[in-house]
C-alpha cells in the first residue's frame, strides 16, 4: 500500500506542476504573429498599453490592458490610427487567455463580440 500512495504523491505532484504556467514573461514586451492573410503585425505592450502595427495597411490600434490573472488580460480599444470606421469599435473589449506559453511564444486564444480565434505569438524582445 505504501507504494501506491509514493506513486499518487508523485502523480499528484507532478500534475500540479505541470499545470502551472508561467506567463509573466509576455506581459512586456515587443511580439510578432502572423494573422490570417498572413500579415506579419508587431504589437508593443506595456504595463498597462498594448500598440499593435504592420506596415500592409498602416493601421494602428492603441488598447489598454488589463491583466484579470498570470494569464489572462483584457484588451479595451483606446483609439485607431488611419481607420475610417473607428467609432464602431472604440471602447470594444477582447478577452485574450494565453493556453500554451512556451519559451518564446504563446498559442492564446481571443474572443470578442467580432472575433474567436487562437493565435501564435512570438516574443522578439
Amino acid at each position: 500500500i505504501m507504494k501506491y500512495v509514493a506513486f499518487f504523491f508523485l502523480l499528484i505532484t507532478f500534475s500540479c506542476k505541470s499545470q502551472t504556467n508561467d506567463c509573466s514573461k509576455f506581459k512586456t514586451g515587443t511580439f510578432k504573429y502572423l494573422d490570417q492573410n498572413n500579415v506579419e503585425t508587431t504589437i508593443v505592450r506595456t504595463d498597462s498599453i498594448q500598440t499593435e502595427f504592420n506596415d500592409y495597411n498602416d493601421i494602428k490600434i492603441i488598447s489598454k490592458v488589463n491583466w484579470v490573472s498570470d494569464c489572462e488580460f483584457v484588451l479595451t480599444y483606446k483609439d485607431i490610427l488611419n481607420y475610417s470606421n473607428k467609432e464602431n469599435v472604440i471602447g470594444e473589449k477582447i478577452n485574450v487567455k494565453i493556453l500554451e506559453p512556451k519559451e518564446h511564444s504563446y498559442v492564446c486564444h481571443f474572443k470578442s463580440n467580432t472575433l474567436d480565434s487562437k493565435i501564435e505569438i512570438t516574443k522578439i524582445e
